[in-house]
């Protein structure tokens, strides 16, 4: 056991470092798509971090066959238009052949196309919409899809609190539909009611006429996801009309970080008392590394996947022997199954589609303004 452990660590230091020699100049570029405004700009920092981590991580072992990594960041405001502008950009002015990152399902979706028509490859950080899975070969995600998160958080909400009729509220992009529609399915298994069914758009500065129509015919318990905008302007108009008392009319979130990072910080007493998931918290080692480059604890989970992104696509290059993005993909299925990253639960291997299959979440419970373990 003790001779394997130490093959083992051999063999991912020859990874990470790589086997091929390069000219000092040469530099193993890749994309990092990042909101860094609109909706999810809260986000921004850490998911920046996550990727710079990696960066600096793999280059101090070595770097990619010899060269050094660079991670470029670029804006995709949560939008679909500004995001391909910035994978254009990469791709095109900066001559990158590897992406990662994107956060938003809608904004990224358009992008993973963009990249399989190109042949450039697309390590997807946090999106989570079953759609990536038919994009192409070109395509892998280091999440979950929402498959696994509509059937969690529907057991979570009929499970915790034995109820039947439910209002639901949902954005109208791929993430928030496809989630919707893995919601329905998996209340309606469960011999649940859909009571009302609310779709919004995103970017507005208010949702109260939502807000009626999601309690317009009194559903018993409510499932919701939000951006962190949307998030908190729903969250402070539902508190002042009466609709966030909890103990009468549960709320559950399938995405409690991603749509309270603002509000839990701004309005914590209003959302005292409801319920979601959230991914694991990060391993160890990230979060230690962050710590002492940041000085405060991360805000979301979801900035370990592009730290695993970045770290997985060095490894797959030098086990390649290659900077060809074809040739990176197919050693992705290769290292993927020794790798233990530091994002839900470290589990990073691929199953059909290039989707993760093994990822893990908590349910949480927001108290005393945090969101916590339930």
């Amino acid at each position: 056991m003790r001779k394997y452990a130490l093959m083992l660590a051999i063999t991912i230091m020859c990874l990470i470092m790589g086997f091929g020699v390069a000219s000092a100049a040469d530099t193993f570029k890749i994309g990092g798509l990042v909101p860094i405004t609109g909706t999810q700009a809260v986000m921004a920092e850490d998911l920046s971090t996550g990727l710079k981590l990696a960066e600096e991580e793999v280059n101090a072992a070595g770097g990619v066959l010899g060269m050094p990594v660079q991670v470029i960041i670029e804006d995709t405001e949560t939008r679909p238009a500004p995001g391909m502008d910035a994978a254009r950009k990469l791709i095109d002015v900066d001559k990158v052949k590897v992406l990662t990152g994107g956060f938003s399902s809608g904004v990224s979706l358009p992008i993973a196309k963009l990249c399989q028509s190109k042949g450039i490859l697309f390590v997807v950080g946090p999106p989570t919409s079953p759609l990536f899975a038919d994009v192409g070969d070109f395509v892998f995600m280091m999440d979950v899809l929402d498959k696994f998160k509509g059937k969690e958080i529907v057991d979570f909400a009929v499970g915790d609190s034995g109820k039947k009729k439910f209002g639901l509220m949902f954005m109208n992009n791929a993430f928030g539909m496809a989630l919707r529609e893995e919601t329905i399915n998996n209340l309606k298994a469960q011999g649940a009611e859909v009571t009302t069914d609310v779709v919004y758009e995103l970017n507005k500065v208010d949702y109260k006429a939502e807000l009626q129509r999601l309690f317009a015919k009194k559903p018993e318990v409510i499932i919701g996801t939000w951006y962190a905008k949307e998030g908190m302007v729903t969250a402070k108009q539902a508190y002042e009309m009466g609709f966030l008392e909890v103990n009468k009319v549960p709320w559950y979130c399938p995405e409690m970080v991603s749509s309270y990072a603002t509000a839990v910080k701004e309005i914590p007493d209003a959302l005292e008392g409801v319920k979601g998931l959230t991914p694991l918290p990060p391993g160890l080692l990230y979060t230690e590394k962050f710590k002492k480059k940041m000085g405060r604890d991360p805000i979301t989970a979801y900035a370990a996947m592009n730290y695993d992104a970045v770290i997985m696509i060095a490894m797959a290059a030098n086990f390649a022997n290659s900077t060809d993005p074809a040739k990176i993909r197919d050693a992705l299925w290769k290292i993927d199954d020794f790798y233990r990253g530091q994002s839900t639960g470290g589990d990073k291997r691929f199953v059909g589609g290039g989707v993760q299959g093994f990822g893990k979440y908590e349910r949480t419970i927001i108290k005393g303004g945090k969101i916590v373990p339930y």
